[in-house]
C-alpha cells in the first residue's frame, strides 16, 4: 500500500510539473508579445527622433557655401577673412549644436573650422582622403560616417561645393556627434543599435557593443572597411550572439554573452532580448531596439518556483517537527551554560581595574564594582536606585546623560551606534575626578540594562591644557609675524605697479619720439597722394561737365585707391603708437618686418636710404606682433641716424634672418662708421646716446632690450668688418602642440 501511495505522488508531481511548464509557456509568449507591441512604438519614436535631428543638419553645408564670406575666404585667402571666418563658424556651432563645421580648399586642405580655438583643430590639415570631400569636390552633396581618428568621436558628416560661377572652390562640411542622442536615449528600459550598411553597430546605448557586427563580414570586406578609415584603430569583433530565433515576422528572440561586474568581479552571463528593427533611409542606416526579457524570465521563473517550494515546504514541515524535540535537549544545556557565564562575568567585574556601573531599565544605579569606590574614595551604597547623574557629570551641560530611556535611544540613532562616550567629572567626593565615561546598552534575557564604564582622566587633563597655551602662544606669535608680512607684501605690490606704469610710459614716449622723427616723411608720404587725388577730382568734374562717364569713373577708382593706401599708411602709425602690454602668441617674423617698413619707408625715401630686405622665410616666432614691430622700428631709425652721420658711406641697410634649432634671429645691418668703445659699453643703459645732441632720448635700445627679455630672446650688437655695425635680435622659435602627419588627423 505504502508503495502505491508513493508511486501515485509521483505521478502527480510530474503531471502538476508538465502542467505548470506549459503554462509558463503559454504566460510567457502572451508578455513577449505585449512587450514587442510597446517596444515597436518606442523603435518607431526612436527612429522619428534620430531623423529629425539628423534632418536639420544635412541642408547646413548648402547655408555655408553660400556665405559670401566663405567664397572669399577660399578666393583670397586674407588672414582678416579666415580669422571672421572662423569665429562665425564658432557661433554658428554654437547656435545649431553641431559637432563640427569647417571649410576645405580643393586640395581638402582646412583654411577654417568651428573648432579653431582647440588643441585639435581642423585648421591645417587635410581630409581629401574622405569620400564626402571626393563627392562634393566633383559638385555633389557629399554624405559620411567615420571616427574622428583624433578626438576618437563618432560623426556624421555633411558636405556641399562652395562654388564661384561654374566652378568649385571648395568644400563646406558639417559634423554631427551621434554620441548626443546616445546620451539623450541611455537610460531607458531598453537597449539600441545603429547599424551602418555592413551591420556594424555605429552607435548604441551600451559602449562595449561598438564596432561590433551582428553578422559576418568577408575578410574583403573588413579590407575594405580598414582601408577606408571609417573605424581609425578599431578592430571589428563580432558580437557574442549564442542564440536567436524568430518570434514572429517583424521580432526575434537572441541571447547575448555579457561581462557582468558582481562584488567587483567580472561574471560571465547570459542575457536574453527581443530585437526589432526598422531602417533610417535618411542616414541608410538600420536601428534595433533591444528590449530585455530578464524579467519576463524571472516572473515565469518564480510562477514555476511556487509548485516546487509548495512542496518544499511540506517536507521542511516534517523535518521541523523532528526539530523541536533536539532543539528542548539544547535549551537545557544552554541554561546552564547561561549561569556558568554569569559567575564568570561577575568575577571580572569585581576585578577590573576600569570602574564599572549597571542600569536598570529604568537608568538608576543598578550595582558598581570596587574600582569606581576607589576613584571616588568613599563608599557608594547610598547611590543605589538613584540617577547616574548623582555620581557623574559632563564637561558640557548640553551632553545628553542617560536619564531616561528616551534620551538614550535618541542619542544611540544619532551616532548610529548603541554606545555613547562622554567626559565629565565624578562629582560624588569633595574633589571632582576628571573621568571618560562610556555608556553601552546590554540586551539581557528578559530585561534591558545599562553598562557605564569610568577611565581615569587626570593626566591626560593636565597635558591637555600645557598643549592648548603653548598653541594660543604659538599662534599669537604667528599672528604677529603674518601682520608684518602683510604690510611688507603690500609696500612691494605698491612699489611693482609703479615700476610697471613709469616702463610702460618710458615705452610710449619712445614711440612718440620715433613718430616725431618720423613725421616728414609722413607728410610727404600723404601729400603726393593728396595732389593727385585733387588732380584726379578736378579732372573728374571736368569729365562730368562733358558727360564723359566712364573716364570720371576711372579718376573716381583712382581716388579710392590712394584713399585707400593712405589710410593703411595711417593704419599703422596708429596701431605702432597704441599703449598696451607684451601679449605672447605665435607671429609670422616678415609680417612685423613688413610693418615696421611701413612705419619707416617714408624716411628712407626723405634721405635717400636703400632698404634691402632678404626674402620670407616663414619662419614663426613666439612674441607680440606690435612690439616686436616697435624694436624693429628703432632699430631701423637708428640704423639710418648712423647712416645720416657720415654722408660719404653708401647709403643701404640690410634686414636678414637665419634661424638655429629652438631660436630665429632677426639682423638688422647698417653701412654707418660703426660703434665706437664707450657706445659698446653702455649701448643699453637708458638715457645713453651717442648721437648728436638733440637727436635722440637714449630709451630706444633700453627699451628694445627689456620687451625682447619679456618675449624670452635677446639683443646682441657688433661691428661689422667692412664696416658698418649689426644689431641682431634673437626669439624663441614658436612651436606647435603636435606635430603634422603627411595624413591630416580628423577628431
Amino acid at each position: 500500500m505504502k508503495k502505491h501511495v508513493f508511486w501515485l505522488y509521483i505521478v502527480i508531481f510530474i503531471v502538476s510539473s508538465l502542467s505548470i511548464w506549459k503554462g509558463g509557456e503559454a504566460l510567457r509568449n502572451q508578455q513577449i508579445k505585449e512587450l514587442r507591441i510597446d517596444s515597436f512604438e518606442q523603435l518607431n519614436q526612436l527612429a522619428s527622433v534620430l531623423e529629425s535631428a539628423i534632418a536639420k543638419y544635412q541642408h547646413m553645408p548648402t547655408l555655408l557655401a553660400s556665405n559670401d564670406r566663405v567664397s572669399k575666404a577660399l578666393r583670397d585667402g586674407f588672414e582678416s577673412d579666415i580669422n571672421q571666418l572662423n569665429r562665425e563658424l564658432e557661433q554658428i556651432n554654437r547656435i545649431t549644436e553641431a559637432s563640427d563645421s569647417y571649410i576645405l580648399d580643393t586640395d581638402g586642405l582646412t583654411i577654417a573650422a568651428s573648432n579653431y580655438r582647440e588643441d585639435a583643430s581642423f585648421v591645417g590639415r587635410n581630409f581629401a582622403f574622405r569620400p564626402y570631400f571626393k563627392d562634393a569636390i566633383q559638385g555633389k552633396p557629399g554624405r559620411y560616417y567615420a571616427l574622428g581618428t583624433t578626438s576618437n568621436r563618432r560623426g556624421y558628416y555633411f558636405s556641399y561645393p562652395v562654388y564661384e560661377g561654374d566652378s568649385v572652390i571648395g568644400v563646406a562640411v558639417v559634423k554631427v556627434d551621434l554620441t548626443q542622442f546616445e546620451k539623450r536615449f541611455a537610460n531607458q528600459h531598453y537597449e539600441f543599435l545603429l547599424l551602418d550598411p555592413d551591420g556594424i553597430v555605429f552607435s548604441s546605448s551600451r559602449s562595449n557593443w561598438l564596432y561590433r557586427v551582428l553578422g559576418e563580414l568577408s575578410h574583403t570586406e573588413l579590407q575594405r572597411i580598414a582601408d577606408s578609415q571609417r573605424y581609425f584603430g578599431k578592430s571589428i569583433e563580432k558580437l557574442a550572439i549564442v542564440y536567436q530565433k524568430p518570434f514572429d515576422e517583424k521580432s526575434q528572440e537572441i541571447d547575448m554573452l555579457e561581462n557582468t561586474l558582481i562584488n567587483g568581479v567580472e561574471v560571465l552571463q547570459r542575457q536574453s532580448f527581443l530585437r526589432m528593427s526598422r531602417p533610417i533611409r535618411l542616414l541608410d542606416f538600420k536601428i534595433s531596439i533591444l528590449a530585455p526579457l530578464k524579467t519576463i524570465n524571472e516572473e515565469i521563473s518564480l510562477w514555476r518556483a511556487i509548485f516546487a517550494g509548495g512542496v518544499t515546504i511540506t517536507g521542511l514541515l516534517f523535518g521541523l517537527a523532528l526539530l523541536r524535540s533536539r532543539m528542548l535537549r539544547e535549551r537545557s544545556d544552554a541554561n546552564e551554560m547561561t549561569r556558568h557565564n554569569q559567575a564568570y562575568i561577575r568575577e571580572v567585574i569585581q576585578n577590573t581595574q576600569a570602574g564599572l556601573v549597571t542600569l536598570d531599565e529604568h537608568h538608576k544605579i543598578e550595582s558598581f564594582n570596587p574600582a569606581v569606590e576607589k576613584l571616588v574614595g568613599q563608599p557608594l551604597a547610598p547611590l543605589v536606585g538613584q540617577p547616574l547623574d548623582m555620581l557623574f557629570q559632563p564637561y558640557d551641560k548640553g551632553t545628553p546623560v542617560a536619564s531616561s530611556q528616551d534620551d538614550l535611544l535618541t542619542v544611540a540613532n544619532d551616532l548610529g551606534i548603541k554606545v555613547l562616550t562622554c567626559e565629565g567629572y565624578l562629582c560624588y567626593s569633595d574633589q571632582a575626578v576628571a573621568v571618560e565615561m562610556t555608556l553601552c546598552q546590554m540586551q539581557l534575557p528578559n530585561r534591558l540594562s545599562y553598562l557605564v564604564t569610568f577611565h581615569d582622566m587626570t593626566e591626560r587633563k593636565r597635558f591637555e591644557q600645557d598643549i592648548t597655551q603653548a598653541r594660543i602662544e604659538l599662534e599669537e606669535r604667528v599672528k604677529e609675524r603674518t601682520f608684518e608680512l602683510q604690510d611688507a607684501n603690500t609696500r612691494l605690490r605698491q612699489e611693482i605697479e609703479e615700476h610697471k606704469g613709469t616702463q610702460r610710459e618710458l615705452i610710449q614716449t619712445a614711440k612718440l619720439a620715433v613718430l616725431g622723427q618720423l613725421s616728414a616723411g609722413l607728410n610727404h608720404e600723404l601729400n603726393q597722394p593728396l595732389t593727385a587725388i585733387r588732380a584726379f577730382a578736378g579732372n573728374g568734374l571736368k569729365f562730368l561737365d562733358r558727360g564723359q562717364y566712364e573716364q570720371a569713373h576711372v579718376n573716381l577708382q583712382h581716388i579710392s585707391q590712394l584713399g585707400h593706401h593712405m589710410g593703411d599708411i595711417i593704419a599703422r602709425f596708429k596701431v605702432f603708437a597704441r599703449k598696451g602690454d607684451v601679449q605672447q602668441g605665435p607671429i609670422a617674423v616678415q609680417t612685423a618686418i613688413m610693418g615696421a617698413l611701413k612705419i619707416m619707408t617714408p624716411r628712407y625715401k626723405e634721405v635717400g636710404i636703400e632698404l634691402v630686405v632678404a626674402e620670407d622665410q616663414d619662419f614663426i616666432v613666439n612674441g607680440d606682433m606690435v612690439f616686436l614691430e616697435q624694436v624693429l622700428v628703432n632699430l631701423l631709425a637708428n640704423a639710418a641716424d648712423a647712416i645720416l652721420e657720415d654722408s660719404n658711406n653708401e647709403r643701404r641697410v640690410f634686414i636678414k634672418q637665419k634661424a638655429t634649432q629652438d631660436q630665429i634671429v632677426i639682423c638688422v645691418q647698417d653701412t654707418g662708421n660703426g660703434l665706437s668703445e664707450e657706445a659698446t659699453k653702455h649701448l643699453f643703459e637708458p638715457f645713453f646716446t651717442s648721437k648728436s645732441s638733440g637727436l635722440g632720448l637714449g630709451l630706444g635700445l633700453s627699451i628694445s632690450q627689456r620687451i625682447v627679455d619679456v618675449m624670452g630672446g635677446q639683443i646682441v650688437a657688433q661691428n661689422l668688418t667692412k664696416g658698418g655695425a649689426e644689431f641682431c635680435v634673437s626669439l624663441p622659435r614658436f612651436k606647435h602642440q603636435s606635430s603634422q602627419s603627411l595624413i591630416a588627423e580628423e577628431p
